[in-house]
């Protein structure tokens, strides 16, 4: 007896259901399956791998150079890129290669980077032989999901001594303690010479 119930239970619900669909004409297809596969997106370092280093050009020249690796279906915004360095060290003015326009849904026309994208930062002066450097970033996933902004944080050594550059006409550091030095010398000699 308690089997025949659910039975009829069962048929007056499916009926109910079914005159339901008739009536209202609901589209099984706008219900959203609670078992099909949700988009999956990257932790933040694996969706934007950052490396950087620091580069010695032609007479000296130094500049930090940040790089992003993306994987498909995730770009940069050239808007998100920033670099602050700490007391000791100063940086000029980012250079940052021409990206591809696109529309977006968060921050409309913008332009990002897909794949790679290297980002240059000169460095203008230097006092110590090591310094921090905290690099900024924004992107998302075209899936529609966008990263909050994220900062990566990098201490670079230097070389012992600054490099030499002439700055308003004064020596830099490096040539300040390098002139000093030859003074010594010249000096230690003259007196030899005198007895």
């Amino acid at each position: 007896m308690p089997r025949q119930l659910l039975l009829f239970c069962v048929a007056v619900a499916l009926a109910e259901l079914a005159h339901a669909v008739e009536t209202n004409g609901i589209d099984f297809d706008d219900i959203d399956d609670p078992l099909a596969e949700q988009p999956v997106f990257l932790q933040i370092d694996r969706a934007f791998a950052f490396s950087s280093r620091l580069h010695v050009g032609e007479g000296g020249t130094e500049e930090i150079i940040a790089r992003w690796d993306m994987p498909e279906g995730y770009y940069l915004y050239r808007q998100g890129f920033g670099a602050d360095a700490e007391r000791g060290l100063t940086l000029g003015e980012l250079t940052i290669p021409p990206g591809e326009m696109r529309t977006d849904e968060y921050f409309g026309e913008s332009e990002v980077y897909l794949g790679r994208v290297e980002v240059v930062a000169p460095v203008l002066s230097r006092s110590a032989e090591s310094a921090t450097v905290r690099f900024s970033y924004q992107g998302c996933a075209e899936r529609g999901f966008c990263y909050p902004p994220a900062e990566r944080t990098v201490t670079f050594r230097f070389a012992q001594v600054p490099p030499v550059r002439w700055q308003g006409g004064i020596l830099a550091a490096g040539g300040v303690l390098l002139l000093a030095a030859l003074w010594a010398v010249r000096a230690i000699r003259s007196r030899r010479a005198v007895r």
